[in-house]
């Protein structure tokens, strides 16, 4: 490689290479330790006799029924799951305005 000052030598081909190369390291460990952080956030709703955790991804993790949703019929069930998921929803939507200032896509 050639720079304005005339020919670079293989040395300074080498420190490009190196300076390159440890940018590149640099920005994987930054991503990695921002995956890692993401795969710590969680958002719970607990509604007493509903229990849920979902990760950031939106995957549901954990569910905990209490046991007197026996007595629910099945449009009351399905109303108080789809209430603890909206406030999980909820909760995923504005930790994302939080850290990157706007709203989900």
């Amino acid at each position: 490689m050639s720079g304005p000052g005339g020919a670079e030598g293989p040395t300074d081909d080498k420190a490009l290479v190196e300076a390159v190369l440890r940018e590149l390291s640099e920005a994987a460990d930054m991503w990695e330790a921002l995956v890692a952080e993401a795969e710590r956030i969680t958002f719970t709703v607990d509604m007493g006799d509903i229990h849920a955790v979902a990760n950031v991804d939106g995957k549901l993790v954990e569910l905990t029924l209490h046991p007197k949703i026996t007595e629910y019929s099945h449009d009351e069930l399905a109303q108080r799951l789809n209430v603890a998921f909206a406030a999980l929803r909820d909760e995923a939507v504005a930790d994302n305005a939080t850290r990157y200032g706007g709203g989900l896509r």
